[in-house]
């Protein structure tokens, strides 16, 4: 059985989509605006965010692209 999701993993989840669809809605603005508007609206520590979503960009693409963001 796989182990429960953190709540630090799951606002890292939900920051990434939010990071997704603003992506998608606000193409004249870059990257980093939205991650650091994310990044202060969440309450998230940057450079804790920032790897976690090094490690997952992958993922938040493979995201935008299936969901159509």
């Amino acid at each position: 059985m796989p182990e429960p999701e953190s709540k630090q993993e799951r606002m890292y989840q939900a920051a990434l989509l939010r990071i997704a669809m603003k992506m998608r809605k606000e193409e004249l603005r870059g990257f980093e605006d939205i991650f650091r508007e994310i990044l202060k609206d969440m309450e998230l520590e940057e450079t804790e965010f920032r790897h976690y979503l090094n490690a997952h960009m992958q993922s938040l693409m493979a995201t935008v692209k299936a969901r159509g963001y």
